[in-house]
C-alpha cells in the first residue's frame, strides 16, 4: 500500500453560501479609507476653487450694482459650475476607490473543500484561512496548524523581531492579527474578526497602501500653475486701476479686474491632472495593470529597460509533468492524463512527499495532479521543513511513518544541488537533465534519506513544461520598435532560460555575453559588473538579493528600470527600480506593497500595454496643457479690450460659459484621445524630459494669439460695419467659440478630423445646442447681453458644425468605424 501523505489534513471550510450570508451580515473586510469624503465636504471644497470665489465677488458687486437680473442669471452659473466640479470629484473618488479595492491584498481560504485565492475584502468569521511566508494578514485569526511560522507584528507593537507562532497556544503566540507580516513558515488559521472588530481597527490603524511621494509631474505642474497664477494678479491689479482710473468708477474697474481674473486663473490646470490621471489609472486596469502610485505613470513613458521574470510572466506558469527518468535507467516523456505506469510510483511518490499539497506552486501542483490517480490513504505525519533559500535551493521534508515510527526525508530542487547531496549519480540521469534542461524544460532532481543520514539516495527526474505564452513574440518586437530593451531575469539554470529566450525572440545566436549567472556576478566587482551588464539578455541562477545589484547597475548607466517581482525579497528591487512592477495573481503582498504597478494578470504582453498607454497618458496630458495656454489668450484679450479703450463685450457670465467648454474639453476629450501611431515607434522620452518646457508653452501661446488675430479681425470688420455693442459681444463670443474648437483640433495632432473621439462629437452637438438657445430664446439672449437673432440664420450657421458631430457620432457606430479605427490603448 502507497503511503502518500494528504498534508495538511484538509477541512471542508465554509461553503460559499455561509461565507455569503456572513458577508453579508458582517460587511466587507476593509477599513474606511481615510482619505474618503461625503458629497458634503466636497461641495464644500468645490465652493472654495478661485473660480467660484470669483464668481461669488461679481454676484455681491451686481447686487450693489442693482442689476438683479445679472446676479441672478450669475448665480445659476455658480450652481452649475458647482455641479459640474461636485460630480467630477466624486467621478474621480469613486475611480480611485476602485482602483484601491483592486489593490487590496489577496488571501488564500479553504470553501466547500476547495483551496481559492480571493479578495481579502471578502474573507469572514470562520473562514479557514492559508497563510504562507510573504502573506500580508488582512483579518485577525485563531492559528490552528503551522509549520516554522514566524510573523513580523511591528505594525501592531512597535518590536522590530519576528514572532514565533504556536498553533492553538494560548494568548499571543496563538494568535494572527491584521496588518502583520508572515516572514517564514506557513500554516492553517480560522478568521476570527474582519474589518474595524480586528486590532487594527480597534486602534485605528490602516491597511492603506504606503503613502506615494508627490510625483514629479506634480510638482512641474503646480510651479506651472503658481506661475501664471502670479502674473494673472499682476494683470488684474493693473487692468482694474486703469479703467477705474479712466473711467471715474471703481466699482465698473473692479468689475472688468474680475472678469479678466476669471479669464486667466488657471483653475483647470488642477481638472486635467486630476481626472486624466485618475481615468488613465482606470484605463490601465482594464488593461490588467493597477497604478498603485501615480509617478508610475510618468516613468512608463521614459523606460529603457524592461526587467522580467520568466515563470508565470513570460511563460504560462502552467507547469505538467512532462518527463520522467529513475535512477535505474527508466526514462519516458508522458502527460498526466497517461495511464499510471509502477516504474514511475516510488519516484512520484517521492516528490509528493517533498511538496505541500495546498501549495500555490505551480510544480507541486502538477506534482499532485500526477500522483492523485493513486488514491491511497495518509499514513504519514511531518516532522520538519526546510524550504528554499538563498545557498539552498531544494525542499526537504521529514516524514514519521504512524505505525512503524520509521523516519526519513524526502527531497526535491535543482539537480546540481541534489546531486551533490547523493552518494551516486548515473551519468545517463546527470545526461538527460542537461538535455531536458536545453531543450527548455525546468528540471528537477528527487532523493530520499533514511532517517538522519546525511548521504541520500537518488530517485530521478522530474522534467515541466511551461510554455511560452503565445503573446510574448508579438510583445516584444512591440517593446524593441519603441526603443526599450527587455532583461529576463530567471532563477532557472542558464540552459532552460536561454531556450526560452530564443523562442520569445529576446536572444540571437552568435550574440556575445548572452546569459549571466548569479554565481558570475558574485565573483564580479562593481566596475566589472557594469561594463557587461548592457549586453546581457538572459540572468539565470539569480537570487532574489541579486536583483537589487542588477536594476542599480543598470540606473548607474543611466537605464530608466522597470522591475517585475513577487517575493518577499524581491522588496528592495521593487522599490529601488524606477517602476516596481508586482505580480498581482501569484505575487506575495509585500512586493504589491513595494512596487508602484501590479500587473493582475501577471503577462508580459499587459506590461507592454502599460507602456504604450503610459506614454498615451503623458502626450494627452501635453495636448491638454498646451490646448489651456492657447485657449486663453483670446479670452483675455477680449477681457482686456475695456482696459485699451473699447466697450465691455465680455462679462462674467461669458467666461463662465467660456468654462464651460474648456473643462469637459481639455479634462474629456483630450484623456478620450487614442494613442498616436509612432507612439510606440519612437525611443523612449528622456527622464529629464518636463511635462511642459518653455518652447512647448511659447508654442501654445502662438496659436493663442492666431486665435486672437482672428477675433481681432472679426471685430475690425464688424465695428467698420456699423455693428452695435451687443454684436460685437456676440461676434467676439462667437469667434471665440469657433477658435476653441479648432484649437482642439490644432492640438490633437496630425489627422484629428478623421480620428473618432466620441466626447468631441459630444462637446461640439452641445456647444451647437447651446448656441442655439442663447441666441434664439430672448430671455436667454437679454440675460447674456446678447442680440436675438431669426432661427434661419442660426440654422444657417450650426447646421454643418452639428452635421459633422452626428456623422462622426454614427460613423463610430459602424463595425470598421467608416475606415481605419485606432485600437491603441
Amino acid at each position: 500500500m502507497s503511503t502518500l501523505p494528504t498534508h495538511p489534513p484538509r477541512e471542508s471550510g465554509l461553503s460559499e453560501a455561509e461565507a455569503a450570508l456572513r458577508l453579508q451580515r458582517d460587511g466587507a473586510n476593509r477599513l474606511p479609507s481615510p482619505d474618503h469624503r461625503s458629497a458634503a465636504a466636497t461641495l464644500v471644497s468645490a465652493a472654495l476653487q478661485p473660480m467660484v470665489m470669483l464668481l461669488l465677488a461679481c454676484t455681491l458687486l451686481y447686487a450693489l450694482l442693482g442689476e438683479l437680473m445679472d446676479g441672478a442669471a450669475l448665480g445659476v452659473s455658480i450652481a452649475v459650475v458647482l455641479a459640474i466640479s461636485v460630480y467630477q470629484e466624486l467621478r474621480t473618488q469613486r475611480v480611485l476607490e476602485a482602483l484601491r479595492d483592486l489593490a487590496s491584498p489577496r488571501s488564500t481560504v479553504i470553501r466547500d473543500g476547495v483551496v481559492r485565492r480571493i479578495s481579502s475584502q471578502e474573507l469572514v468569521v470562520g473562514d479557514r484561512l492559508l497563510v504562507e511566508e510573504g502573506d500580508r494578514l488582512a483579518c485577525d485569526a485563531a492559528l490552528v496548524q503551522a509549520h516554522a511560522l514566524r510573523v513580523d507584528e511591528s505594525l501592531l507593537t512597535g518590536e522590530s523581531m519576528p514572532v514565533d507562532k504556536q498553533p492553538e497556544s494560548p494568548g499571543a503566540e496563538g494568535q494572527l492579527h491584521a496588518g502583520t507580516l508572515v516572514v517564514q513558515g506557513d500554516g492553517v488559521a480560522l478568521v476570527t474578526a474582519t474589518g474595524t472588530r480586528t486590532t487594527l481597527g480597534q486602534i485605528g490603524g490602516s491597511m492603506a497602501a504606503l503613502p506615494a511621494r508627490e510625483s514629479r509631474l506634480h510638482l512641474d505642474l503646480k510651479r506651472l500653475v503658481r506661475g501664471v497664477a502670479y502674473l494673472a494678479l499682476l494683470v488684474c491689479l493693473v487692468a482694474t486701476t486703469v479703467f477705474a482710473w479712466r473711467e471715474g468708477s471703481w466699482t465698473a474697474g473692479l468689475l472688468v479686474g474680475l472678469t479678466l481674473a476669471m479669464a486667466t486663473v488657471p483653475e483647470e490646470f488642477a481638472v486635467v491632472w486630476t481626472v486624466m490621471l485618475a481615468i488613465g489609472a482606470w484605463r490601465l486596469a482594464r488593461l490588467k495593470v493597477l497604478t498603485r502610485q501615480p509617478q508610475a505613470i510618468e516613468a512608463l513613458g521614459s523606460t529603457t529597460v524592461l526587467c522580467v521574470d520568466k515563470t508565470g510572466t513570460l511563460t504560462c506558469n502552467q507547469m505538467e509533468v512532462v518527463g520522467l527518468q529513475t535512477a535505474d535507467g527508466a526514462a519516458a516523456e508522458r502527460r498526466p492524463s497517461d495511464a499510471p505506469d509502477p516504474r514511475w510510483q516510488a519516484l512520484i511518490e517521492t516528490a509528493a512527499l517533498a511538496s505541500v499539497r495546498e501549495s500555490l506552486e505551480p510544480m507541486d501542483q502538477a506534482i499532485f495532479r500526477l500522483s492523485s490517480a493513486d488514491g491511497t490513504e495518509s499514513r504519514l505525519s511531518l516532522v520538519a521543513r526546510d524550504g528554499v533559500a538563498p545557498g539552498h535551493p531544494f525542499v526537504r521534508q521529514v516524514w514519521r511513518h504512524e505505525a512503524t515510527r520509521e523516519q526519513w526525508a524526502a527531497l526535491k530542487g535543482a539537480p546540481e544541488a541534489i546531486f551533490s547531496l547523493c552518494a551516486q549519480v548515473p551519468e545517463a540521469v546527470q545526461a538527460q537533465a542537461e538535455r531536458w534542461a536545453s531543450s527548455g524544460m525546468r528540471v528537477i532532481a528527487v532523493a530520499r534519506a533514511a532517517g538522519s543520514e546525511p548521504s541520500c539516495e537518488l530517485q530521478g527526474l522530474l522534467a515541466f513544461e511551461d510554455p511560452l505564452r503565445a503573446d510574448v513574440p508579438a510583445a516584444l518586437t512591440a517593446c524593441h520598435a519603441a526603443g526599450v530593451r527587455v532583461v529576463m531575469i530567471t532563477g532557472d539554470a542558464p540552459a532552460t532560460a536561454l531556450s526560452i529566450a530564443r523562442q520569445a525572440g529576446l536572444v540571437r545566436d552568435g550574440a556575445p555575453m548572452q546569459v549571466l549567472t548569479g554565481a558570475q556576478i558574485d565573483a564580479m566587482n562593481e566596475a566589472q559588473f557594469e561594463g557587461v551588464v548592457m549586453h546581457v539578455a538572459v540572468f539565470a541562477r539569480i537570487a532574489p538579493a541579486q536583483k537589487l545589484r542588477i536594476v542599480q547597475a543598470l540606473q548607474r548607466r543611466g537605464e530608466v528600470v522597470a522591475m517585475t517581482g513577487d517575493g518577499v525579497n524581491d522588496g528592495p528591487a521593487l522599490r529601488a527600480a524606477d517602476i516596481g512592477v508586482a505580480m498581482g495573481a501569484r505575487g506575495t503582498d509585500v512586493a504589491r506593497e513595494a512596487a508602484s504597478l501590479v500587473l493582475l494578470d501577471d503577462r508580459f504582453a499587459s506590461l507592454v500595454d502599460a507602456l504604450s498607454a503610459g506614454r498615451r497618458i503623458f502626450d494627452n496630458l501635453q495636448k491638454a496643457i498646451g490646448y489651456l495656454f492657447a485657449v486663453h489668450v483670446p479670452i483675455v484679450g477680449l477681457s482686456l479690450l475695456p482696459v485699451l479703450g473699447g466697450p465691455v463685450l465680455l462679462l462674467p457670465l461669458h467666461v463662465v460659459l467660456f468654462e464651460l467648454i474648456i473643462d469637459p474639453a481639455c479634462s474629456l476629450v483630450f484623456e478620450a484621445e487614442p494613442a498616436s501611431p509612432e507612439a510606440m515607434t519612437r525611443p523612449p522620452r528622456p527622464s529629464s524630459a518636463r511635462l511642459f518646457a518653455p518652447r512647448r508653452v511659447a508654442r501654445a501661446l502662438g496659436v493663442g494669439l492666431v486665435a486672437l488675430a482672428f477675433v481681432a479681425g472679426v471685430q475690425w470688420m464688424a465695428r467698420a460695419a456699423g455693428a452695435t455693442d451687443e454684436e460685437l459681444r456676440l461676434a467676439g463670443i462667437a469667434c471665440v467659440v469657433v477658435g476653441n474648437l479648432a484649437m482642439l483640433q490644432w492640438f490633437r495632432g496630425r489627422g484629428a478630423v478623421g480620428r473618432p473621439n466620441r466626447m468631441l462629437q459630444v462637446l461640439v452637438l452641445a456647444v451647437c445646442a447651446a448656441g442655439a438657445l442663447i441666441t434664439l430664446v430672448p430671455a436667454v439672449s437679454l440675460a447674456l447681453g446678447l442680440p436675438t437673432l431669426q432661427a434661419g440664420d442660426v440654422l444657417i450657421v450650426l447646421a454643418a458644425p452639428a452635421l459633422w458631430a452626428a456623422w462622426q457620432l454614427w460613423r463610430g457606430q459602424l463595425p470598421d468605424g467608416g475606415k481605419r479605427r485606432y485600437h491603441a490603448p
